[in-house]
């Protein structure tokens, strides 16, 4: 399953967010709070742990980068206690900024044996929200840049 956004920044810009691991609950849908994130993230093996769901019902994850070219990929693995899947991101100049593709595969647990159709309805809408929070994130005016 696909989705893309067109942001309308830098690449680099866009880089910066995801590279900042503390952000990640902010910009990914259903993530609920940032646990630790390793200092050198996100370097391949790095690691990030944070949490789903509304306390009290609330699930400790994390997510291990496989792979990472900067401001070009980013793979990673996202381990719970339901399932992992890989998610795959993507950053392509643009003439008016940067395009993130984001690709999601179930690989273990509850995921992996939903047919993919169905897995796809679901993570659709999901992963196109992420992609419109972190746009809205990388997007954001700085207060230097407001004219009176």
């Amino acid at each position: 399953m696909t989705v893309t956004r067109d942001i309308r920044t830098s690449c680099s810009q866009v880089w910066d967010v995801v590279a900042d691991g503390w952000t990640y609950s902010q910009w990914v849908v259903g993530n609920s709070r940032m646990r630790a994130v390793d200092p050198n993230w996100p370097e391949v093996g790095s690691t990030i742990r944070h949490s789903i769901g509304v306390w009290p019902l609330v699930i400790n994850d994390e997510t291990v980068v496989e792979e990472c070219v900067p401001m070009e990929k980013l793979v990673l693995h996202a381990k719970g206690q339901l399932g992992g899947a890989r998610v795959i991101l993507r950053f392509n100049e643009i003439p008016n900024g940067c395009r993130v593709t984001m690709e999601e595969y179930p690989v273990s647990g509850i995921g992996a044996l939903v047919p993919a159709k169905l897995g796809d309805l679901v993570a659709w809408p999901r992963n196109r929200e992420t992609l419109s929070r972190l746009a809205a994130i990388a997007e954001r005016v700085k207060p230097t840049e407001l004219s009176d």
